[in-house]
């Protein structure tokens, strides 16, 4: 989405670390935005020097402005043509546009009257070479801010103006390897996601974008609020907007068989009500977008400073370069760290896979939790488990360990007792096993596969 439109914010969070576990033999292809940079996509690649890994999708998106901005952006698709043609397996990701503002109707793209137009975009993508185009067609199409939205009794004309759109690419250019992301917000409601969805002949991906801004009153964090105040905080707003979003679209895709998509999310500022230097946001986002059991084909982080919402993580700037300073720099912390993880480096932290002990529980009755910290370095470091429920990731309880001094190379065991309350249900549930700084500011290392029964 461009800098200055309205936006609705989520977040999701995940790990600073070795998990092993987590990490299919497939990874979610890994974009980003940096802004609108037509003539700059090297900025891309200022991205994966900071991130210290190849960044393979960048990400860009129409002007809404004209019919001319939507079926021919030649002055957009010649530079992403030369950055996606500099190195194999490089893809754009395209936020395709239904109608220009104030030009269309949903109706009006339903009934076909637009089939023209997007055939002639379909052929100047493969004029530009960029065939394989992943396509976020009618982005964010259940937000009121957009020319194109769902909402107000025009579910079944979107649904139907998505069906249009896709065969009339697809009829122009048979062989070009499209594909289309439908992708909504996630806070759309779960009898608008059957309404909106075009069928899944029309679909690949289907998408949600979130970010970290909050609306259950722990955002902004007050001033003074650190450590495991900002924590629970963060933890709050996970638990009842974002957990929940994850699980409806997870179900969603699921019933269709499509791979989910992140296209857009990010960590937000205290000004827009986002919860900051939120590590436990990026946290529990990148564990679930690389947990196989997910099914997540890409994800996209959006790192820029819009009018709407501060992001940036990485040192990027807009000329190619390594300049920036972020404001958030144990998130970014967090987020480098996890994708040093997925280059095989010499591990500085880590920890074994956790064991539950009987290894099925019954309610109301104790359980052990046992698992081992290294470091490999001397230091002072918080250890936590946490309990959650594995289809929500609901916290049920909680065990740390504060003030945990390693020596170079020590290897620390730790074992907790834990019950599942009679009050909740059977199932499945999760070790979580956290590290944190001393004071509680960064989050070192997430681990999150163990899970076991409870009957």
């Amino acid at each position: 989405m461009h800098p200055g439109l309205k936006r609705c914010f989520v977040s999701v969070a995940v790990v600073s670390t070795l998990c092993a576990g987590l990490i299919a033999s497939a990874d979610p292809l890994t974009g980003v935005y940096r802004g609108e940079v037509y003539s700059q996509p090297n900025a891309v690649n200022a991205y994966s020097t900071w991130l210290g890994f190849d960044v393979k999708m960048g990400q860009g998106h129409q002007a809404k402005d004209s019919w001319g901005n939507i079926e021919n952006p030649g002055w957009q698709l010649g530079a992403w043509r030369t950055w996606v043609k500099a190195k194999a397996g490089r893809r754009l990701n395209y936020s395709v546009a239904m109608f220009p503002s104030g030009q269309g109707t949903l109706a009006s793209c339903a009934a076909g009257s637009y089939d023209q137009r997007f055939k002639n975009l379909a052929t100047n993508l493969v004029a530009y070479e960029l065939q394989g185009t992943l396509i976020r067609l009618g982005w964010e199409f259940s937000g009121s801010w957009m020319p194109w939205y769902s909402g107000n009794g025009q579910q079944a004309n979107f649904a139907a103006c998505f069906r249009r759109i896709v065969t009339a690419m697809r009829t122009q250019q048979p062989n070009a390897g499209f594909e289309f992301d439908w992708n909504p917000n996630y806070d759309i409601s779960a009898a608008d996601l059957s309404a909106t969805y075009p069928g899944d002949a029309y679909v690949d991906y289907i998408g949600l974008d979130m970010y970290d801004q909050g609306w259950n009153g722990a955002y902004p964090i007050p001033a003074g609020c650190t450590g495991s105040c900002a924590l629970t905080r963060w933890q709050s707003v996970w638990n009842a907007q974002f957990g929940p979003a994850l699980t409806k679209f997870k179900s969603f895709a699921q019933s269709h068989n499509k791979r989910l998509s992140v296209p857009e999310w990010g960590v937000n500022d205290a000004a827009t009500n986002g919860g900051g230097d939120d590590t436990y946001y990026v946290q529990q986002m990148l564990a679930f977008i690389f947990d196989p059991a997910n099914n997540v084909g890409y994800h996209s982080y959006f790192d820029i400073q819009a009018a709407d919402g501060h992001h940036q993580l990485s040192s990027a700037d807009a000329n190619g370069g390594n300049t920036f300073v972020t404001e958030f720099p144990n998130a970014a912390a967090v987020f480098k760290n996890y994708y040093a993880g997925l280059n095989p480096q010499p591990a500085q932290l880590s920890t074994t896979k956790a064991t539950v002990s009987p290894a099925t529980v019954t309610r109301g009755q104790s359980f052990n939790v046992t698992g081992t910290v290294t470091s490999s370095t001397a230091r002072t470091l918080v250890v936590k488990y946490e309990i959650r429920n594995a289809v929500g990731s609901a916290l049920v309880t909680s065990a740390q360990y504060v003030n945990q001094v390693f020596t170079a190379g020590q290897t620390r065991s730790y074992t907790s007792a834990f019950t599942i309350p009679t009050s909740l249900s059977a199932g499945t549930y999760r070790v979580d096993t956290l590290v944190y700084t001393a004071d509680w500011s960064q989050t070192l290392l997430y681990r999150n596969d163990t899970t076991f029964t409870v009957n």
